[in-house]
């Protein structure tokens, strides 16, 4: 049986936390009809306090604190319910958590961050030179912090040297399945997904991305350019045409667009029209073809395979799939 310590913090996500408790149990309640050990002990573990308000009406009670000495086999830690604007003063309030979890680490613990609770795990260090994913959202805050991280924005799950990071969101509970899978069955992980009406196997969160447009930087020609783009990305824009309008060259505007956007102006062009038809085709019976002349493609081709290249899908299984549903940021 392994021990599971699910890390709660001030301004955890409540539900992040009872959601992830809740597969675990699942998972011990499965191999117990199934005449099986049971694979894992679960405890809350507290940073701040052992009791430990939420923003619902509820508060969690842990049995230990970080500052307590015991074994653990895996460190889970949850995402944070407040805004990312407050990151700064949660890391530095949590020194001490982070500190613990790299020597937890070294003690042979397995590490697992779900969302944005790979803020802690990137503060660490421990993440540097490994892949990683986090929330959407939050993936162009986490790259210009924690350049030596090789994120993976559109990754669900990833696993490296005894790390697992999770996606935004409900997708996390994807590497929760992950974990189960490898430490009881996939017979158990399976029933799970299909209890919780989780998509098992699923690797991309590229269908939930909100293209928000990379302005996390000081450079006020490339922030000029990138809105250039934003109001005539419907036109046959082209990279020569956007550089004349900041009085750059070619080579050079496409160097400083890189290096403040890390997007090329093409991925950055095909990234805006592709969020744009993702909007059209969000909120109607829009036509495919319409929306594609209508983004600056004469070629349904072409915009069939960067649309799928981008959120994994083709337009019309996006459509199909959000009809009616808009995906807000």
């Amino acid at each position: 049986m392994k021990h599971i310590s699910i890390i709660i913090y001030d301004g955890v996500l409540s539900t992040a936390v009872s959601n992830t408790a809740s597969l675990l149990m699942s998972a011990n309640e499965s191999a117990m009809r199934k005449g099986i050990d049971i694979p894992f002990e679960i405890e809350l573990i507290g940073v701040q306090n052992k009791t430990v308000p939420s923003h619902l009406p509820l508060q969690f009670c842990c049995p230990k604190m970080i500052s307590e000495k015991f074994d653990t086999d895996v460190v889970i830690i949850p995402p944070m319910s407040m805004d990312l604007t407050d990151i700064d003063s949660l890391l530095a309030k949590n020194d001490v958590l982070i500190k613990w979890i790299k020597t937890k680490y070294h003690e042979k613990a397995q590490l697992i961050s779900l969302c944005t609770g790979a803020y802690f795990l990137a503060e660490s260090g421990l993440l540097d030179h490994m892949p990683a994913t986090s929330h959407w959202g939050a993936m162009e805050d986490l790259q210009k912090r924690y350049p030596l991280i090789d994120f993976k924005p559109d990754h669900v799950v990833t696993y490296s040297k005894a790390i697992i990071t999770g996606g935004g969101g409900f997708s996390s509970l994807n590497a929760m399945l992950y974990f189960i899978e490898q430490n009881s069955s996939k017979e158990i992980s399976v029933e799970l997904s299909k209890l919780y009406a989780l998509d098992y196997g699923r690797t991309s969160q590229s269908i939930f991305n909100v293209f928000s447009g990379q302005r996390l930087h000081d450079d006020d020609q490339i922030h000029k350019a990138q809105s250039y783009i934003e109001k005539t990305f419907k036109t046959d824009i082209t990279v020569e045409q956007i550089a004349g309008e900041v009085h750059m060259s070619r080579r050079n505007f496409i160097r400083r667009f890189k290096n403040a956007t890390r997007l090329n102006p093409i991925e950055y062009i095909q990234r805006v029209k592709v969020e744009a038809a993702k909007k059209a085709f969000e909120t109607g019976d829009a036509n495919i073809a319409d929306v594609t002349y209508s983004m600056g493609y004469n070629d349904l081709k072409t915009f069939r395979t960067v649309f799928k290249k981008i959120t994994g899908l083709t337009p019309v299984d996006y459509r199909n799939k959000f009809k009616g549903q808009e995906i807000s940021s």
